[in-house]
């Protein structure tokens, strides 16, 4: 045996090549550290969240009342338009808040120049971000409508798309074969804090009063829509592009060790 190869005596290299590839203790995602982080982030800026978060929702949610007020029902071509333009105000809602929250927890915990919401709305990559949203979501629900299994696991391999196109300004495809390059060592801990809150923010709808006729179900939608939405969101927003920075620096000193491993092979 060389005098420069650690394998124990009689163990195959491909057999050793694959334990060093699982993550050690040291390369395990830190729930617990990812958790406080977004926290972190979440309360030194509370206040231009909230602001932020209810507006967008707050926003969408007029749209929509208004939309379902004005547009006669029994006009089916009208309410299809009526639906594919709250939907997409709420796509674009989803995304700005999105990205002004990966600006927040960049300035807050790893070192990103601080950055108005004007600048967040100039540059943020609106056309990249809005394919990969719909792209996702069509993976998702083809998954979901196959087996159900299918649809969890594509979107726990792509909870991270977004915020690794704000991150490392990817284009779209190479952003999901990187979000399941990410997601995949640590597989379980993305379906912790990234899929698990998905599916229970998406629950929130389920609240909503069936019709918004009176003022009652209108204030109602509202309050859901418009704060509870705008809280949830924001608190997934954290989790997710804090998930995303941790899973990004993880897989850098993978490769940085498996760089150092090879340097020290012999030739």
């Amino acid at each position: 045996m060389n005098a420069h190869d650690d394998r124990p005596a009689g163990r195959p290299a491909a057999v050793a090549d694959q334990a060093a590839e699982r993550p050690s203790s040291r390369d395990r995602l830190p729930i617990r550290e990812i958790v406080v982080a977004a926290a972190r982030a979440g309360y030194r800026n509370a206040g231009r969240i909230l602001i932020v978060a209810v507006v967008v929702s707050m926003t969408a949610a007029l749209v929509e009342v208004i939309a379902h007020a004005a547009v006669d029902r029994a006009d089916i071509a009208l309410s299809i338009f009526s639906d594919l333009g709250v939907s997409g105000l709420n796509l674009l809602g989803v995304i700005f808040l999105s990205g002004f929250l990966a600006q927040l927890v960049g300035e807050a915990e790893h070192g990103r120049p601080r950055a108005s919401v004007r600048h967040v709305l100039r540059t943020l990559a609106w056309g990249r971000l809005i394919r990969a949203d719909l792209l996702v979501a069509l993976l998702v629900a083809v998954g979901l409508v196959a087996l159900v299994i299918p649809g969890l696991l594509a979107l726990t391999l792509f909870a991270v798309v977004g915020p690794v196109i704000e991150i490392e300004h990817r284009p779209v495809m190479a952003s999901l074969r990187r979000s399941a390059h990410l997601a995949r060592p640590h597989i379980w801990g993305v379906l912790l804090l990234a899929t698990l809150p998905v599916l229970i923010a998406s629950e929130i709808p389920a609240v909503l009063p069936e019709t918004v006729g009176g003022v009652r179900e209108i204030l109602i939608f509202l309050a859901i829509r418009g704060i509870g939405e705008a809280v949830a969101d924001s608190v997934l927003g954290l989790l997710l592009v804090e998930l995303a920075y941790r899973l990004i620096d993880l897989d850098r000193a993978r490769a940085a060790v498996a760089q150092v491993g090879q340097a020290g092979q012999p030739r």
